[in-house]
């Protein structure tokens, strides 16, 4: 087995990681506050599992709004063969809601949000270009 501390790909992923990362969250705190700021809109996950993909997690639904969406999908169109991962894991209803998010790739966001959950005022949340997750997803 090779160590992947030494692996010069691995080290490239990391890298592309690293940056992708940075600049999500760029992104992120124009419109919110990380979740280090208690409390917190949202989170990105800064380890890298190996997979070409960062996970964000969203605790305030104002973050799902369609301009921080459209302005995500633009940063991932720089790493195409990425894909951010968002989870909504809204504070008061953790535990009573079932998992739910977005896919963002460069050419699709794939929606797994189950919107009748939401208060009305995030139900009508709609992405350009949006596709609803299927089975295959």
């Amino acid at each position: 087995m090779t160590d992947q501390g030494s692996d010069p790909q691995y080290e490239r992923q990391v890298k592309t990681f690293d940056s992708l990362v940075q600049a999500i969250d760029a992104v992120l705190e124009q419109y919110g506050k990380h979740d280090s700021l208690d409390p917190g809109d949202y989170s990105v996950y800064e380890d890298y599992w190996g997979f070409p993909q960062v996970k964000v997690s969203i605790a305030n639904l104002k973050m799902l709004e369609p301009i921080v969406i459209r302005k995500l999908q633009q940063v991932i169109r720089n790493y195409p063969e990425w894909e951010i991962v968002v989870a909504v894991v809204h504070r008061p209803n953790y535990k009573d809601w079932p998992e739910m998010g977005l896919y963002i790739r460069r050419n699709e966001i794939i929606d797994g949000l189950q919107r009748q959950y939401f208060p009305k005022e995030f139900q009508g949340l709609a992405y350009e270009g949006a596709r609803r997750r299927s089975v295959v997803d």
